[in-house]
């Protein structure tokens, strides 16, 4: 089967447009989806803080122990996903994105399949990922990768707490 969509390397400056897109679109999905946790999801993500976040992203996921992956079609950014070294032998998925338009042609599956190679041939033996309870999609793609709901591995941001569901498998 021929991708949809051409699946590259985050290139920093160049990407930096593609990227707020979105990571924009992330924070809205993730506010659309729970209205009720807008004001836990914004003080994570603030919007006065998106550039601060955008220049983080080039840090916290620099490979080779990290990875910031970016689905194209042509000039159009539709999708991302992040890897970052959590721990010895333990990487993380963060910010796994679709865009709406895009959302049901296979890239979230296959942005986490690249990401945990890339995990997997860097060394990793285990990989982790949290979401959020409604979303269930996102959930069951999850499962359908071998993850299992596991106990929660991080206090990064309380306030969000009581919605999110932690997740693991080995490589």
């Amino acid at each position: 089967m021929t991708a949809y969509a051409d699946l590259r390397a985050a290139s920093f400056p160049a990407d930096l447009p593609a990227l707020r897109q979105l990571f924009l679109g992330y924070i809205e999905a993730l506010c659309t989806e729970m209205p009720e946790n807008r004001d836990a999801i914004t003080q994570k993500y603030s919007p006065e803080a998106v550039e601060a976040w955008l220049l983080k992203f080039e840090q916290l996921h620099r490979p080779p122990l990290g990875a910031l992956l970016i689905a194209w079609k042509g000039e159009t950014p539709l999708a991302c996903g992040m890897l970052r070294s959590f721990a010895p032998g333990i990487a993380e998925v963060q910010r796994l994105y679709v865009t709406p338009a895009a959302r049901g042609l296979g890239l979230a599956r296959q942005i986490s399949l690249a990401l945990m190679d890339h995990a997997r041939s860097n060394g990793f033996h285990t990989i982790r990922l949290d979401t959020a309870r409604p979303l269930t999609a996102a959930i069951a793609l999850y499962r359908s990768l071998g993850f299992k709901e596991r106990s929660p591995y991080h206090t990064e941001s309380p306030q969000m707490d009581h919605f999110i569901l932690y997740f693991e498998r080995p490589l």
